[in-house]
């Protein structure tokens, strides 16, 4: 039983030393493993991917017979995934996972289902995607997607869940929390989500002082608020300020085939145009196309080539006076 703790414990974070410790075992000794996780199974997920990792070695001949599965029907596939038939959990798992789109809503829902009640991570990780839509949704499906995002709050899927599905109530005490636990600027995607879910009420305030520049406005053009011009461009200053010193904005302008330059707002900048957008900005567009013709022809008429250089002329022709250069200096 203490090994069993032990694996159940520490499967999330090292599970390819897990994998090595499981095929130390004798085959005694993982039958006997098998019982004892099962004391665990519903309280942590990485239960179920131990599971896998024994039936690996208990049913060696099985597990590599059931990749090629063309004729098992859905209904077999989800019993041998529900039941734990033969050691078939992963291969009905990937089996399940490839068909899943060509199947009828009706399977697929049971699909779903089958997934979020054997509740390992990647099961609920899986199926998150699939949770926004009502059709799937249960509200016994929150527990598991709670447990795990307070474990992850980086995993995007997850929040994204908990972001919508979640009541106004639950959110307003995680925003609390957030700004308790957090001085200044809250650079944290959970919290910027959840204030685009409370903001859509105009009543609810918004604390401007608590988000960069990039994300308030960000909030205000997903939550159809108004921004000042002033505002729309501290945010585009500020994905400039970022590009600038992370070495990628240089990379921006390229030579096209005619030889003129040409200035590539893929990406970040794209995403920071279509914001401001939102907002309604067209002065603060308009002032930033300007300015990125006026640093094609600079470029093109100095000939320079090397990205430092053309950073070092982009900084002396900063067009807005809210940029922030995060410390990034030229000589």
């Amino acid at each position: 039983m203490e090994l069993a703790k032990y694996l159940v414990d520490n499967v999330e974070d090292g599970h390819d030393v897990i994998r090595h410790i499981i095929n130390s075992l004798s085959i005694a000794e993982l039958q006997q493993l098998k019982m004892d996780l099962g004391f665990y199974y519903f309280d942590d997920s990485g239960t179920g991917r131990l599971l896998d990792f024994i039936d690996k070695r208990l049913y060696p001949s099985q597990m590599d017979m059931m990749p090629k599965m063309p004729n098992a029907s859905i209904n077999q596939l989800l019993d041998d995934f529900n039941n734990d038939k033969g050691g078939r959990i992963t291969t009905s798992r990937i089996e399940l996972q490839k068909r899943f789109d060509y199947q009828s809503f009706d399977d697929q829902k049971r699909i779903v289902d089958a997934f979020m009640r054997r509740t390992t991570k990647h099961d609920v990780v899986w199926c998150a995607k699939y949770l926004l839509d009502d059709w799937f949704w249960r509200d016994a499906y929150f527990d598991p997607v709670e447990w795990y995002w307070e474990r992850d709050t980086d995993n995007y899927r997850l929040l994204r869940v908990i972001e919508k599905r979640a009541s106004e109530e639950y959110l307003n005490g995680k925003v609390q929390l957030f700004e308790n636990q957090n001085e200044g600027t809250i650079e944290n995607e959970a919290y910027t989500w959840f204030l685009v879910r409370l903001g859509k009420d105009k009543n609810f305030v918004i604390k401007k002082e608590r988000l960069s520049p990039f994300r308030y406005v960000y909030i205000c053009a997903k939550t159809g608020r108004c921004v000042s011009l002033d505002e729309a461009d501290s945010a585009l200053s500020q994905v400039v300020s970022d590009e600038l010193s992370e070495g990628f904005f240089c990379n921006r302008f390229r030579r096209k085939l005619d030889g003129s330059i040409a200035f590539d707002v893929r990406g970040r900048i794209g995403h920071a145009l279509w914001v401001v957008a939102k907002t309604g900005n067209t002065t603060a567009l308009i002032r930033f196309n300007e300015w990125i013709k006026e640093m094609c022809c600079e470029i093109d008429n100095m000939q320079i080539v090397d990205c430092e250089n053309i950073t070092r002329l982009i900084l002396d022709r900063i067009f807005l006076p809210n940029l922030q250069l995060n410390g990034l200096e030229y000589g």
